[in-house]
């Protein structure tokens, strides 16, 4: 995806402007959490990409493949050079693990629920699980449950505003990122 593709999904100024405050804040909040480690470069590029599919998302309720999948290598190799400098091999064991369950988990209910989970939703969920996996299975658990119970909030207040998308979906993805940061902020 050009640059140019990826401005035109971010949408007008507005949405261009939340993205562009809420990077450094995202950022801020990793570099708080996770520290000066190896594996800061992989959580920082995930913070990035979480605020840019979050926009898109709740702008298009799609998630952009062409940024997603390809930053599942990205991480991957980040994280494991972060291994690799750190000598520890089972944190990218278990954010790998945690990626594939997680994955499967969103594929599965995207499969039976066509209509409301989208396939893209299970791929940034994998990409999610992959950062959260490396933090441990405490993270990993109140990440994805963190997502979900912030998703059905909001789902309760569009509901409770009684507003013309009240029967449309909600977008996932800004909700399973919050819920990603909740679970490093409170790490």
């Amino acid at each position: 995806m050009t640059l140019a593709e990826l401005a035109a999904r971010l949408g007008a100024g507005r949405q261009r402007a939340a993205a562009a405050a809420a990077v450094p804040a995202v950022e801020a909040v990793l570099v708080w959490r996770i520290g000066w480690s190896a594996a800061l470069a992989a959580f920082m590029y995930l913070g990035a990409l979480g605020v840019v599919a979050s926009v898109i998302d709740l702008r298009t309720h799609r998630l952009p493949h062409r940024i997603v999948l390809p930053s599942y290598p990205v991480v991957v190799a980040l994280l494991a050079l972060a291994a690799g400098m750190e000598g520890r091999w089972w944190p990218l064991g278990r954010a790998a693990f945690a990626m594939a369950l997680v994955a499967g988990l969103y594929l599965v209910l995207g499969l039976a629920f066509e209509h409301g989970l989208g396939l893209g939703d299970a791929k940034l969920a994998g990409l999610v699980a992959l950062g959260l996996g490396w933090l441990g299975w405490p993270v990993l658990t109140t990440g994805v449950l963190a997502g979900w119970a912030l998703a059905a909030l909001a789902l309760l207040a569009r509901h409770a505003a009684r507003t013309a998308a009240r029967g449309r979906p909600i977008a996932l993805g800004p909700w399973l990122c919050l819920g990603a940061l909740v679970a490093i902020g409170l790490r």
